[in-house]
C-alpha cells in the first residue's frame, strides 16, 4: 500500500494577527508547518508528503525544508478556500500511484506519529479514518440564540486532523463536491459521507489541538516542554 499525506497550510492565518502567516510562526524553535511535516516525513508508513501553501509563500517554504534537510517534499499552490487547498493537493498525485491519503492541517503540529499504523490499518475502501476528541463542553444546539436542544456529549466528538481516506474514494468525493457547487466544505470527513462512504474514528493519543492564536501558541508551547520532560528530549525533537 503507497501511502501520501497532504499538508494543508494555505491560509493566512489572520486570526493570529501577526506580519506571517501562522504556519511560519516559530513553536519551540521550529516553524509550525515544519514540524507538521515531520511527523509524516520521519514515518517509515509514508512514502510520500505533499505541502499545500498560500503561493505567496511557497519559495519561503521551500527554503526553510532545505534548511532542516526535509527533502522530497513536494509543494504546490494553495487555493482559495481549504477544500479547494485540499484538491489541489489531491490533483497534484493523481497519476503517482497513492492508494491511501492522510490529509493534515499544518496548524496541528502537536498530532502523534505513533497513531499513523492504527490509521492505516483501519482505512479501506469506502471507510475514511478521523482523528477525534471527546468533549469536556455541553454543547447547545441553538436557534437565534435560544436553546432549541442540548445534545449528549457522551456521543460528540471533536473533528481533528489528520483524515485518512482511500486517494480514489476522497478524489472522487472532491470531485463530486465541484460538481455540485460545493466548493467552501472545511471537512473532508463531510465529503466523503456526501459521497455515499463511511467514517469511523479514532481517539487521538495525545492532545492534538489546532493552532489559530496568540493563545493557543502558548498552550502548544507548554504541552510541547511538557511532552520533552517526560521523554528527556530536546524542545527542538519532532513530534511523535
Amino acid at each position: 500500500m503507497k501511502t501520501v499525506a497532504i499538508v494543508v497550510a494555505g491560509g493566512r492565518g489572520d486570526r493570529m494577527k501577526a506580519s506571517i502567516p501562522k504556519q511560519f510562526m516559530l513553536l519551540q524553535h521550529r516553524e509550525i508547518f515544519v514540524r507538521s511535516v515531520e511527523i509524516f516525513h520521519g514515518s517509515d508508513l509514508i512514502d510520500g508528503v505533499v505541502l499545500v501553501m498560500h503561493p505567496d509563500w511557497m519559495e519561503a517554504a521551500g527554503r526553510i525544508l532545505d534548511k532542516y534537510g526535509i527533502d522530497s517534499v513536494g509543494i504546490v499552490p494553495g487555493g482559495e478556500t481549504r477544500q479547494e487547498s485540499v484538491y489541489r493537493g489531491l490533483c497534484s498525485i493523481e497519476y503517482e500511484g497513492f492508494d491511501t491519503v492522510l490529509i493534515h492541517d499544518a496548524a496541528r503540529p502537536l498530532f502523534s506519529a505513533f497513531q499513523i499504523p492504527d490509521l492505516l490499518k483501519t482505512v479501506e475502501k469506502g471507510l475514511g479514518v478521523v482523528v477525534v476528541e471527546p468533549l469536556s463542553d455541553t454543547v447547545y444546539i441553538t436557534d437565534h440564540g435560544s436553546v432549541v436542544r442540548i445534545p449528549d456529549r457522551a456521543n460528540l466528538r471533536a473533528a481533528e486532523t489528520p483524515q485518512t481516506f482511500r486517494y480514489e474514494d476522497i478524489f472522487a468525493a472532491h470531485r463530486k463536491a465541484i460538481d455540485e457547487n460545493l466548493t467552501s466544505s472545511t471537512d473532508d470527513a463531510r465529503l466523503l459521507l456526501n459521497n455515499g462512504c463511511k467514517i469511523v474514528t479514532l481517539d487521538s493519543l495525545t492532545r492534538n489541538m489546532k493552532i489559530t492564536g496568540p493563545q493557543d501558541l502558548e498552550i502548544a508551547e507548554l504541552l510541547l516542554k511538557s511532552r520533552a520532560k517526560t521523554k528527556g528530549e530536546s524542545f527542538d525533537s519532532p513530534i511523535e
